[in-house]
């Protein structure tokens, strides 16, 4: 017999969440080890656990899918993820693949891919549905054409909060955290973020290191 996929699911949506719990629940090969909207609950769990795959599902609030992505794949490598719930018009693909996602599943995909991407991921293969690869190029091009040396000359025009932000950002802090540690407000520290990143011509807060390191 063979050994069931253990999986953490990651979902802020209830009634999906509870969906894909009785779908997945019903399937003798899988293993579901947590659901959770939390991302700090998600992160504990998959410490202790250490799952075979994490189902992460898209949007969580700004760019927190992105940050949870990188810091699971960050502390738990052998951990495989996989976001569901996304569209072909997503800007982030190439940043979740640097992030170490290992494969995405589109919106309103059926529960049979749904499985076969997560065999597929669980075995160690990388799934990119055909619906992203013309993202997934642009991305690419676009981080090549305005690539580290062109975008190193922006960051003198970052004002000291906004590199301030930036460095707390690599460190791997949410804007919550940053918020915390500056003793600023919330919505300020995302109209900072949202500078920075303009500033820097990047999609996301993940690439900040790309130019700051």
């Amino acid at each position: 017999m063979k050994p069931r996929i253990s999986i953490v699911l990651v979902d802020e949506d209830p009634s999906s969440r509870e969906g894909v719990l009785t779908l997945m629940r019903a399937e003798p090969g899988f293993q579901v080890l947590a659901a959770s909207a939390e991302i700090d609950e998600v992160l504990r769990r998959v410490r202790e656990t250490r799952p075979d795959l994490v189902l992460l599902s898209l949007p969580q609030e700004g760019d927190d899918s992105l940050t949870l992505a990188g810091a699971l794949h960050g502390e738990v490598p052998e951990s495989q993820v996989v976001i569901m719930g996304v569209r072909s018009s997503e800007k982030d693909v190439a940043s979740f693949l640097r992030a170490g996602v290992s494969g995405f599943i589109m919106a309103g995909a059926s529960f049979e891919v749904l499985l076969d991407t997560i065999h597929a991921a669980a075995l160690g293969m990388k799934v990119l549905p055909s619906d992203l690869t013309h993202a997934l190029f642009g991305q690419l091009q676009r981080h090549t054409v305005t690539g580290r040396p062109a975008r190193r000359l922006e960051i003198g025009h970052l004002t000291d909060r906004e590199r301030e932000v930036a460095n707390l950002i690599v460190m791997g802090l949410s804007n919550t955290d940053i918020a915390t540690r500056l003793e600023i407000a919330l919505h300020t520290v995302k109209s900072h973020v949202h500078k920075v990143l303009s500033k820097l011509a990047i999609d996301s807060r993940l690439e900040v290191a790309t130019v700051l390191i």
